[in-house]
């Protein structure tokens, strides 16, 4: 299993953004991104110009409401968003999963009217299970972005009710960007490859990690067997085998200094089970039934404590 940076929230002229869909493929390569998303608003016509020899790419589109923003992701023929209301929306989902669609929740709490008009989550989703992810963190690491801790929270709140959805990153990318500026990435565990298809089964089971920067995932063994993340894992004593190179993007974290300090692994609840240096390479737990197991990775940024990786969760 590999986990590549890539990033699942672009967009080009064909919506409100600034790049040539090639240009939009050429800047993601250039930051050594292995794939992206093409999102734009309400319109998938930036596909056809899209060139799988510069980067490899998703065929997505982001359904955009008064009523919040849906990432549809490698749907295999059209839904209509159009008439999306809060109280029809499982329907559109179950049409979107019916064509082999990926979904995702983009920035729930993104600021509203009048910044961003229907940029906020007010959908009133029943059938979290149709849901396949959610952007716990969005857009660049500045102070003054605050929606990224309540959309963590949101996610850790449907963990709890037993809903498994993937974690993913959002930089919501819509034109060259201040090289000052702080953007993270997701990380997707690929296993055949790089492409379109291992992208979306990635996120489908869940092998995601959000990051700011540094590649980080774990393994869990159990009873002789490994588990990646995402996986069912038997309740009882587990070792999880910790992955973490810091280096793979600290180019590309603008002016801000970044302190790597500890791992911890977080269950139900947001509870810390366990906490340990992050140079560790193995740390021992015992899972319960009916709970579920993230990785953070914590540390600081320009010397405030901060989340620095978030993993999605194996779940007992």
């Amino acid at each position: 299993m590999k986990y590549l940076p890539v990033e699942l929230h672009c967009h080009t002229v064909h919506s409100d953004g600034d790049f040539l869909p090639e240009q939009l493929q050429a800047a993601a390569a250039a930051e050594g991104l292995r794939l992206v998303a093409l999102t734009d608003h309400n319109t998938f016509s930036g596909w056809r110009e899209m060139n799988e020899k510069i980067c490899p790419f998703i065929r997505g589109i982001e359904w955009t409401t008064y009523f919040g923003h849906m990432l549809v992701l490698g749907a295999e023929k059209f839904v209509d968003w159009r008439d999306a209301v809060p109280d029809n929306i499982d329907e559109k989902i179950s049409l979107v999963k019916a064509a082999n669609g990926v979904v995702g929740i983009a920035h729930p709490f993104q600021c509203g009217s009048p910044v961003c008009t229907g940029g906020r989550w007010e959908f009133n989703v029943q059938n979290w299970q149709n849901v396949d992810y959610i952007e716990i963190w969005h857009e660049d690491f500045s102070p003054l972005n605050t929606e990224n801790g309540r959309a963590l929270d949101f996610w850790t709140e449907l963990l709890d009710k037993g809903y498994r959805l993937a974690a993913s990153y959002g930089r919501d990318w819509h034109r060259p960007q201040s090289p000052d500026k702080h953007f993270g990435c997701t990380y997707l565990g690929f296993e055949n490859g790089v492409n379109e298809r291992e992208a979306l089964n990635a996120v489908r089971l869940g092998r995601t990690v959000v990051s700011s920067g540094a590649n980080f995932s774990f393994r869990v063994i159990s009873n002789g067997s490994a588990y990646d993340i995402g996986a069912n894992v038997p309740s009882g004593g587990a070792e999880f085998l910790f992955n973490l190179n810091t280096r793979e993007r600290e180019t590309l974290t603008g002016t801000n200094s970044i302190e790597y300090k500890t791992v911890r692994i977080v269950t139900n609840g947001g509870k810390t089970a366990l906490e340990t240096d992050y140079k560790a390479k193995s740390a021992y737990l015992y899972l319960e039934k009916g709970h579920w197991y993230r990785a953070e990775l914590h540390g600081k940024i320009n010397g405030g404590e901060k989340i620095l990786a978030v993993t999605s969760p194996v779940y007992s």
